[in-house]
């Protein structure tokens, strides 16, 4: 069973929701979950509203038997550059501001965030949302601790972009893919670059890549063996290489990281090289 998310706190998801009700056939099951009504579209998936916010929604696999969770959520930034996003969630070193724990990373869904990225790419074209980013972020923020595939696809990034219906169809459409894509595949984890991760964005829409875990720049001098290791393993698919953002890095990024990498035997490729 594949779960949609939404919040009672997200204006964004609830944004989302209504399009997914409306436009995509969801409709009550009569269940309900912290008192707000189950939706489904079909016995295999089902859209689910709580009353925290997502990042805090490490609770969820206690209460649903899913094959993986798909997050409809907001998108927040100081820029206020209208975006349609995606993205895998963890926390890569010792903080855990925004929900999860420290050094923990989700098991990241590559084959989702890639038909995600794809579906938002054609959606900004048909809907002619030229004012919008569309971009993989790199990994960030809770839940952490579910031991159930999960991605975010994401409406940003103020308050008027949240209830921006062109841009919640556009997500809305993305989170349709998610629902249809097969879940195994082979993929790979990414290292270097800016929190919107550009150079992985070409890799995943003009090379086919399924990327999962994704390590910026500003934190690759905190990684450590651990959590390398948790790219690797809390990835769907299998992951034999790790594709580096070579410009994206400096001498001491590299001379931290690359070290881990061999020591995992994965095999590190260029950007440029693919």
């Amino acid at each position: 069973m594949r779960v949609l998310v939404t919040s009672e706190k997200d204006i964004a998801s609830l944004t989302i929701k209504s399009v997914l009700e409306s436009e995509y056939g969801f409709s009550s099951n009569g269940g309900t979950f912290e008192k707000n009504p189950i939706l489904a579209l079909n016995e295999s998936t089902i859209l689910i509203t709580t009353n925290r916010d997502m990042i805090f929604c490490d609770h969820l696999e206690k209460h649903f038997a899913a094959e993986v969770f798909i997050f409809c959520s907001r998108h927040r930034a100081e820029s206020a550059k209208p975006s349609l996003l995606v993205h895998s969630t963890g926390n890569l070193g010792p903080e855990a501001l925004f929900g999860g724990n420290p050094y923990e990373l989700s098991i990241s869904a590559p084959s989702l965030v890639a038909a995600a990225l794809r579906r938002l790419s054609i959606e900004q074209v048909e809907r002619n949302l030229t004012d919008f980013d569309v971009s993989l972020e790199v990994t960030h923020h809770g839940p952490t601790s579910l031991n159930v595939p999960l991605v975010f696809v994401e409406l940003g990034s103020t308050e008027e972009y949240w209830v921006h219906r062109e841009g919640a169809r556009a997500v809305a459409a993305a989170i349709m893919e998610c629902i249809r894509e097969p879940m195994q595949t082979e993929s790979v984890i990414g290292f270097g670059g800016t929190h919107y991760a550009s150079k992985f964005n070409k890799l995943v829409l003009e090379k086919g890549y399924k990327i999962g875990h994704i390590a910026p720049k500003y934190s690759i001098n905190e990684l450590n063996l651990d959590i390398v290791k948790q790219m690797v393993a809390r990835t769907t698919g299998v992951v034999k290489k790790a594709i580096v953002d070579w410009k994206g890095m400096n001498a001491e990024n590299k001379e931290h990281v690359f070290p881990l990498l061999d020591e995992l035997k994965l095999e590190i490729v260029r950007d440029k090289d693919t």
